[in-house]
């Protein structure tokens, strides 16, 4: 596994491609920042990650730079689960913020697990 700018690319068996893997959601939110080539894409997790705080804190998060990468993760369900469109991920935290400018990163997932179970935002 290679580090470039504090992003693991993380080699993927089946697709041949390097993944950006960030580690918690700490380092998801800080490449969340930077990345502007993520279109409709998703962020996969490992298949036994749950919707509760504490694995949404520690979860590994792959994203996919192509939509290539997207369909070979999907088909590796025994592996990996699609867990949000990135485009949703992003609406989420921009939409706390907007309301809340200081909301700390235990807001931000209070935000992320709201939008999980009512597919709604919190404002």
């Amino acid at each position: 596994m290679a580090v470039k700018n504090g992003v693991a690319e993380q080699h993927v068996d089946k697709s041949e491609a390097n993944m950006k893997t960030a580690t918690g959601f700490t380092d998801l939110l800080k490449i969340s920042k930077n990345i502007s080539y993520y279109k409709a894409c998703y962020i996969f997790v490992d298949s036994n990650f749950d919707h509760t705080k504490k694995c949404i804190e520690s979860a590994n998060y792959y994203l996919s730079e192509t939509r290539d990468e997207d369909d070979d993760m999907e088909e590796q369900e025994d592996k990996y689960l699609a867990w949000l469109e990135y485009a949703t991920f992003l609406a989420i935290i921009d939409n706390k913020l907007e309301h809340h400018p200081n909301a700390s990163e235990d807001d931000l997932i209070e935000a992320v697990i709201y939008y999980l179970e009512e597919d709604d935002f919190l404002d």
